[in-house]
């Protein structure tokens, strides 16, 4: 069995190749494209595949991704139901992200971007700002990650909210499922914070429906995928002061061009996809495992429904 490793940067696929060589010196690891024999490639680890790489690998058994989301393989290829697909789960991304959104909500609490704006005109004006005890947070997706971001608002004093396709029940979080949940969250939330999969049915769910049912005074942050929103919709929803701002780290073209009205747009704050970042000294041992489980005939970890996508 072979092992393949794709990334757009050679640089980084190589560094993946010589961590896992080191675990595993008896294993055939190789960087895309220099592949001695594509009918011997088993195991995928991947970032971000384009059309038609995973169709080259006709034995192909197994794929893991280099995050913790999956729709970067299934947004170009068509995955054969027999192939197991595994994300990464780990600690140190689910609390990066934990941190990332904490900051901005601490944030846009205590004014600070508008002090910081305000320091630029040499002007001093004081603001009302928000606590704790009254600001109601919405989460839209429990998986891991949203279901931890929630648990430490709620163990902060926030009253937190969560939004999922299925039933959850969760500790400290007021849990709703399908459309009507979806609108009480939206009503109800102070920041409404997606950590959503992406899949065909989350796709634009960050609409103007969604903005009309939230208060003026209601902020977004989106840390799931660029798809999720409606870029037109936001812009629109802000300029009408259906809600009052959005923080964004992820977009439907990664770079963002350069064009693009987010740039410029006074209410709309946006960070270069860092909300959390693959680490790997991390994540690599669960690699490591997954394909010595491979070898062993057992089940990968963290496996995702491919039917689901997620």
């Amino acid at each position: 069995m072979s092992i393949a490793i794709y990334t757009k940067n050679e640089k980084l696929s190589n560094a993946w190749r010589i961590i896992l060589q080191e675990e595993l010196p008896d294993q055939t690891i190789e960087v895309y494209p220099s592949i001695a024999d594509y009918n011997n490639v088993e195991f995928l680890i991947c970032w971000n595949p384009y059309h038609g790489l995973i169709g080259q690998f006709p034995n192909l058994k197994a794929i893991q991704s280099l995050g913790a989301g999956v729709d970067h393989i299934f947004e170009a290829n068509t995955i054969d139901a027999h192939i197991q697909v595994s994300k990464l789960v780990d600690d140190q991304l689910t609390q990066d992200m934990w941190e990332h959104v904490l900051s901005i909500v601490l944030s846009d609490m205590k004014n600070l971007p508008i002090y910081q704006q305000q320091q630029q005109n040499k002007a001093w004006k004081r603001r009302r700002y928000k606590g704790i005890k009254n600001t109601t947070i919405g989460i839209l997706g429990l998986g891991t990650i949203g279901s931890y971001v929630g648990r430490q608002f709620n163990l902060l004093g926030f009253e937190v909210l969560g939004w999922s396709r299925s039933a959850k029940l969760i500790d400290g979080i007021a849990t709703f499922e399908a459309e009507d949940g979806l609108f009480s969250v939206c009503k109800t939330s102070d920041y409404l914070i997606n950590i959503l999969p992406l899949t065909n049915e989350t796709k634009g769910i960050l609409n103007k429906m969604v903005f009309s049912k939230m208060k003026p005074s209601s902020f977004i942050i989106n840390v799931g995928r660029g798809p999720h929103l409606v870029d037109e919709d936001l812009i629109e929803s802000i300029d009408s002061e259906l809600i009052r701002g959005a923080s964004l780290d992820v977009f439907h073209i990664e770079p963002l061009s350069a064009l693009h009205d987010f740039w410029i747009h006074p209410k709309i704050s946006i960070t270069p996809h860092i909300a959390s970042m693959t680490n790997m000294e991390t994540v690599y041992p669960q690699i490591v495992e997954n394909i010595q489980r491979l070898n062993s005939g057992l089940p990968l970890l963290n496996l995702i429904d491919v039917e689901k996508g997620y």
